[in-house]
């Protein structure tokens, strides 16, 4: 111990006493950033790890592989979500969150609620981040050392899952988590009866929630309700006995949560990769709607193009994929593998209900990958890739919409075994943007989008003959579909076209309405009798190689009526303007049909 002397000079040197000050300071500096780097990136990291080995000690590879477990635990973000109470809920106001409400909090108030609360539905998008939600959910449920109740996760895409359903134990003390009931072959087919069939099955679990896409369901209303298992609590006099669905949504990523992923993605030390991330997320809005492809930011970093549309997407995330597997194996070449990618992806969507599932057996794949010269033997397949393979040798893609967007790329190229199939949402909006992209560059669309699956995504119009239409029933039809009529309806805005015109300009298709039409229609003036006879005439020659030819209802040819002038005529200039009226197969009376004019200085023609 030094002496007070010592001690006074020490004192009284302000060199000494700043070297000392500096000293204390700095070992308090490096202290106060082990315990930062401690708490914000060792102790998340090591519990993502512990998340990640709990769920593939539970799950193994038969219900989710190792590589999505890890895709959605790590740089994982809560999301937030919001109820969309549609119009007749039975209690509109019993669940009405926040849009910014924490997902993990929302769901744990109703699983802690009254029973009117046992059915929860979470909707969302392809790639939103449903999956992701019930892993890391699951997860720290196991994490709780006094838990309060027991959770079950099952995920509806394979083909044992109501086996699994019936083998789980202490049921009236579990929660269970169902998976995917888009994914679902039985739903697919039958979504009302297949979901029936999953209630009955589950009317002993405490409490249930399955999550869905948003657009599997036809319509909103369609989402369903009704049970057939007793409701618990009075009911009305005549009610059927139902429990109700609750519907949660996933909410997009806010700018917020966005920036916390990029974050917890490229640390400090790749804080420019982090900034192109962020430039990049700035130009995609999509990018903030999926997590999904925020989690694959990396290769469109790298990619670094101008994009619009999420198709634009998936062509970069398959890209770098191709890329990397064709430098894992020797000898294995990009092209026939994207081939090979996506002939599995239509044999996969196209076999489905045989096999149960959207995997394929091993022995199956091989005769594919023989066919194609692919080395399956030698092909390991990495966490990175987009596609998996689980314990038993199944192969499937690493998510739906990546086989759904590889589907679509085999039917631009002409597969027909695409064709007279009922397509997914997704796989609609895939080609409706790729039909978008061609049109606004001025390129003509390399292929047939006609005999596509379209339905819900294309403004379906009235193609059955009335044989009486009146003067009110034609206005409210205006109305309905805001069609312009320089007479009848002057505020109508007309429909927005997707014009493509085929065979030489003899045809036009419009992807708006599915419909297509003569592009120029009859050399001559013709009375109704005599555009029949043209009619049947152009079927018999197959006019551009069809046979279904047949004059247009009056909802149809108005789909045509432009809200301004191009030219003389209310028509496109797509159509040639020498056609400047065109029959109808609808009749407002015995004996007179209703006629469409594009030029309003022209009177009727007659019968």
């Amino acid at each position: 111990m030094p002496d007070s002397t010592s001690v006074s000079s020490f004192l009284s040197d302000p060199v000494e006493l700043v070297k000392f000050i500096g000293g204390i300071v700095g070992i308090i500096g490096t202290l106060t950033a082990i315990v930062v780097v401690f708490f914000t990136k060792f102790l998340p990291w090591w519990r993502t790890r512990r998340d990640r080995r709990s769920l593939e000690k539970r799950f193994g590879a038969e219900l989710y592989l190792k590589a999505v477990i890890e895709r959605s635990t790590q740089y994982y973000i809560d999301p937030f979500c919001q109820v969309l109470d549609p119009a007749g809920a039975e209690e509109p106001r019993n669940l009405a969150f926040n849009p910014k409400d924490n997902l993990f909090k929302v769901v744990n108030v109703a699983l802690h609620h009254p029973t009117e609360y046992r059915y929860l539905i979470l909707l969302a998008d392809s790639g939103m981040g449903k999956t992701s939600f019930l892993l890391n959910y699951y997860a720290r449920h196991l994490r709780q050392r006094r838990k309060k109740f027991d959770l079950a996760l099952v995920p509806l895409g394979i083909p044992d899952a109501d086996a699994r359903i019936k083998e789980i134990a202490n049921k009236n003390n579990t929660v269970l988590f169902l998976d995917a009931l888009d994914e679902d072959t039985l739903a697919i087919v039958d979504h009302v009866a297949r979901l029936r069939d999953i209630l009955a099955l589950t009317r002993d679990f405490s409490r249930v929630l399955i999550t869905c896409r948003t657009q599997f369901f036809p319509k909103e209303e369609e989402i369903p309700s009704e049970t057939g298992i007793v409701k618990i609590g009075p009911k009305a006099a005549g009610e059927k006995a139902q429990y109700v669905f609750h519907k949660l949504y996933l909410s997009p990523f806010t700018d917020e949560q966005v920036q916390a992923y990029l974050k917890r993605r490229y640390p400090f030390a790749q804080r420019r990769r982090r900034r192109l991330a962020q430039d990049m997320v700035q130009k995609i809005p999509n990018l903030s709607v999926r997590p999904m492809l925020l989690s694959h930011i990396d290769d469109l970093v790298r990619a670094n193009r101008e994009i619009k549309y999420s198709f634009e997407l998936y062509e970069d995330m398959v890209e770098a994929w191709l890329v990397r597997e064709e430098g894992i194996v020797p000898g294995l070449k990009k092209e026939p593998l994207r081939q090979f990618s996506e002939r599995l992806a239509v044999d996969l969507y196209v076999n489905r209900k045989r096999r149960g599932a959207e995997r394929i057996p091993r022995a199956e794949l091989a005769e594919l990958a023989k066919s194609w010269n692919i080395p399956l033997t030698d092909w390991q397949v990495s966490g990175r890739s987009l596609l998996n393979r689980d314990a038993v040798g199944n192969f499937k893609f690493a998510h739906r919409s990546i086989m759904e967007y590889l589907f679509v790329k085999r039917f631009t190229a002409g597969e027909k075994e695409c064709c007279g199939l009922e397509w997914t949402d997704q796989m609609k909006k895939f080609l409706l943007e790729m039909i978008q992209d061609h049109l606004a560059s001025n390129k003509p669309v390399p292929f047939d989008a006609s005999v596509a699956d379209l339905s819900g995504f294309v403004r379906k119009l009235r193609s059955k003959a009335l044989a009486k239409l009146s003067q009110n029933e034609v206005i409210l039809m205006l109305k309905q579909q805001d069609f312009y009529d320089v007479n009848k309806y002057k505020i109508g805005k007309g429909l927005a076209h997707h014009y493509e015109s085929y065979h030489n300009n003899e045809v036009v298709m419009d992807y708006a309405t599915g419909l297509m039409w003569q592009q120029a229609g009859s050399e001559n003036y013709l009375i109704y009798k005599n555009a029949h006879e043209y009619v049947h005439k152009l079927n018999q020659q197959r006019f551009a190689g069809y046979n279904d030819w047949r004059l247009p209802t009056l909802e149809e040819a108005m789909s045509l009526m432009e809200p301004k002038k191009h030219g003389e005529l209310y028509l496109d200039r797509v159509f040639d303007h020498k056609q400047r009226w065109i029959w109808t197969s609808d009749h407002h009376s015995e004996g007179a049909a209703w006629v469409v004019l594009f030029r309003w200085l022209l009177p009727p023609p007659p019968c």
